[in-house]
């Protein structure tokens, strides 16, 4: 047996997770505007404390800056991004109603 094994396959898990977690990172960013902004201010929050060294202020300014300006913005009251119109409740003037769907009327069970 080999005794380097264990060392090899430690970096291999830790190499998948930094993958994983930069996947995640990404699929929030994208489809989760207001809560990866949320997260961006909390971070620049806790950076630009005034007894935090000027180097860690500087790095909370430059996390500031990366908030998405849609934080706060539209759709409803959850701060997305309203960019979509998925969470629009009512058309914008002008434009026609959606189309309601009609469902069909559920089946009977069948006797078991």
């Amino acid at each position: 047996m080999n005794a380097a094994a264990p060392d090899s396959l430690w970096w291999q898990y830790l190499i998948i997770g930094i993958i994983v977690a930069a996947s995640a990172l990404s699929v929030l960013r994208k489809y989760l505007p207001s809560v990866w902004g949320r997260g961006l201010a909390l971070g620049a929050d806790a950076l630009e404390h005034r007894r935090a060294p000027a180097l860690l202020r500087r790095a909370g300014a430059l996390l500031r800056r990366r908030i998405p300006a849609s934080v706060g913005a539209a759709c409803a009251s959850s701060g997305g991004c309203s960019s979509c119109g998925a969470c629009a409740s009512t058309p914008a003037a002008g434009e026609p109603a959606p189309p309601v769907m009609v469902l069909a009327e559920p089946r009977p069970r069948r006797p078991d």
